[in-house]
């Protein structure tokens, strides 16, 4: 016997419930008899159009309370994938197509047709029309004669309130800054989570989970025992700054975390603990600044006792409010008894009035303060002190405090005193030397030349000259004690520049140079221009030494070369010899003065050790420089390097 077909159209325009189906976007998609006949409507009208558009309700208040409860039950299906009803709610609709719009009372039940993909495709609506539902009042008990209809309004209306009060509490929750969470019944079930809760665990699924299910790696923590013993108790706990181990990845390993929260107790109507409210925030962000911030408190309060000076602090008006452990320790003194102005009866009494008024004007202007003063150490000695101190300024540029040092420099201050006296002592030895010797030398120079000019005998003529050469040797020695002497009190030796020949200077000193050591070799070259700007005594002083240097180290059958020249803007001589290099121990020594060789040799004139220094000091002077440089295989050379024109100096 074959089975009949079902005509499952013929089955849904036959079903006597008013049934109508929309899709995501509430436009018709069917509708049977039952629900034509009871909205008054045509299905040709329907098909394709929206709900809200085939029955607007209210013409001059489309968007009325009736309509977004109506559209409010839909986007709960559509969201929720679930069956949604409405017990009661007010509607206007024909009783007949073209008729006049009537207010009448429906039921409704919205039921979601899913699709391929598990998503709503569908809803399929089932409407009955209760507005005959006058049902007769009931006995004089019964909430003041309140219809069935009636209760089913407020029964509606109580839901939908409830409904947006629980969709409002929840997108609080949701945009809470803070994780929250609700643990219902003594195993802790996960009822709700919010999203910062979720970012909290690596967004795990934990709805309707236990917590030791969901969170496994938090029991061996004690937290399960922590959320019993509040279930239990009543009493809430709180945590502050608790360390926590979670796996914020799935399948990664657990992470160090920081955490502040509550665990709140629930309770019913009759007192009954129900579950535990959880609510907190992740702080290992700040738990790790905190720390770091702390060591580095450390760090400075190690230094600050560390350097050798003392350390203060004060507010914006001038007011100490710290001073380093060293200072307390130097003066003998209590924190309450320095700080403020406390600090002033350290000082010396002359010293108050200056150290106070410049004080006071950094403060007032913001200009670093700086000052010498005298300050009682514990045992009663004054010692003097340089005090330091810059205003610490906000993003706004306003000073919020001042930081202040104290360095001692009592032998400093000694060592100073000294230095002054050893300079006036030395200037006036200037004064000795370039007065007192010259004057007496000069003389001696004048009357040794005079009797030359007479007819002596041999003997006599020779003794004459080596009362020259002495002469002569004792100026050098001055000159070079003068320049030395000024170099060492940090005055530069003085030049006099002007138009210079080059190759002439060299020849002329070697050729005098020559004349005291007439066995030596020594050999002059040139190339380049001749002519530039430097102070022509000085620059012969210079080649002088260094080929009397040579003359003295080389051996007597080394030969001397000398060679100078000019490039462009720069100009070079060198004094280069082929005796035995300089040894590396004393290279770095050379042009230290009262410094000669272990292997120099007494030559013409004598020398005191100060040669190179002096060279030296007078390239320096031109603004140029001077190298060394010494092997077995190329001697020991000698290079100077000038600039080609030296402006005029005001030094004397």
């Amino acid at each position: 016997m074959a089975t009949a077909q079902l005509d499952f159209a013929a089955l849904f325009g036959a079903l006597p419930n008013a049934l109508m189906v929309l899709d995501r976007e509430l436009r018709y998609v069917a509708a049977n008899e039952a629900y034509l006949k009871t909205t008054g409507a045509q299905l040709e009208q329907l098909l394709g159009s929206h709900v809200f558009d085939a029955f607007p309700n209210d013409p001059a208040d489309p968007n009325s309370a009736n309509a977004k409860i109506l559209r409010a039950s839909f986007e709960r299906v559509l969201a929720s994938g679930k069956t949604d009803e409405l017990a009661a709610i007010w509607y206007r609709v024909p009783r007949k197509a073209g008729g006049p719009l009537e207010d009448r009372v429906w039921s409704a039940k919205h039921t979601p047709l899913l699709g391929v993909d598990g998503n709503v495709a569908f809803i399929v609506q089932e409407t009955a029309d209760i507005t005959h539902v006058q049902a007769t009042t009931v006995d004089a008990g019964s909430l003041l004669g309140a219809t069935v209809l009636d209760r089913a309004l407020r029964a509606q209306a109580a839901a939908t309130t409830l409904g947006a009060q629980l969709a409002s509490l929840r997108q609080m929750f949701d945009q809470a800054p803070g994780f929250v969470c609700f643990l219902r019944g003594p195993e802790h079930v996960f009822e709700f989570v919010n999203p910062a809760y979720l970012q909290l665990v690596g967004h795990r699924e934990v709805s309707g989970l236990k917590v030791c299910d969901a969170l496994p790696e938090v029991v061996e923590q004690g937290f399960i025992t922590l959320l019993d013993n509040v279930y239990n108790s009543g009493e809430a706990f709180l945590g502050k700054d608790l360390f926590l181990r979670l796996q914020r990845t799935p399948g990664a390993a657990l992470e160090d975390c920081y955490v502040d929260f509550i665990y709140q107790p629930i309770r019913d109507d009759s007192g009954h603990i129900v579950g535990i409210f959880v609510q907190g925030q992740e702080v290992t962000t700040q738990h790790h600044a905190q720390a770091t911030a702390a060591q580095l408190f450390v760090r400075q309060r190690f230094l600050i006792e560390s350097i050798p000076v003392q350390v203060w602090t004060s507010t914006p008006d001038g007011m100490l409010d710290f001073v380093s452990d060293r200072a307390l320790r130097y003066f003998q003194t209590t924190v309450e008894e320095i700080l403020g102005t406390g600090w002033l009866s350290c000082l010396h009494p002359d010293d108050v009035a200056e150290s106070t008024s410049r004080w006071n004007r950094s403060v007032a202007t913001g200009e670093p303060y700086e000052i010498e003063f005298r300050l009682r150490r514990g045992d009663g000695t004054y010692r003097w002190h340089l005090a330091r101190a810059s205003a610490e300024r906000g993003a706004d540029g306003t000073i919020i405090g001042w930081f202040g040092t104290n360095t001692d420099i009592d032998e400093a201050k000694l060592a100073l005193a000294e230095l002054r006296a050893r300079s006036e002592y030395e200037q006036r030895l200037i004064g000795i030397v370039s007065h007192d010797l010259r004057n007496p030398l000069n003389s001696i120079s004048l009357a040794a030349a005079l009797l030359s000019r007479r007819q002596l005998d041999e003997q006599t003529q020779r003794t004459i000259a080596r009362i020259s050469r002495s002469a002569d040797r004792a100026a050098r020695l001055i000159t070079d004690l003068l320049d030395f002497a000024k170099a060492r009190i940090g005055t530069s030796i003085p030049i006099n520049p002007g138009p210079t020949n080059l190759r002439e200077v060299v020849e002329q000193v070697v050729d005098e140079l020559q004349m005291l050591a007439p066995s030596r070799i020594v050999r002059v070259g040139h190339t380049g221009a001749e002519d530039g700007r430097w102070d022509a005594d000085r620059i012969a002083q210079v080649i002088s030494n260094l080929v009397g240097n040579a003359l003295q180290h080389a051996p007597a059958d080394a030969p001397i070369k000398v060679e100078s020249r000019i490039e462009g803007d720069d100009a070079f001589f060198a004094v280069t010899n082929d005796g035995p290099p300089i040894p590396a121990a004393e290279l770095s020594l050379l042009f230290e003065p009262f410094k000669r060789g272990h292997n120099a040799a007494v030559g013409p004139g004598g020398s005191l050790g100060l040669g190179l220094y002096i060279a030296r000091e007078v390239v320096i002077a031109h603004g140029g420089t001077i190298e060394v440089d010494s092997s077995i295989d190329a001697g020991t050379s000698f290079v100077v390097r000038l600039p080609r024109f030296v402006a005029p100096t005001t030094q004397s």
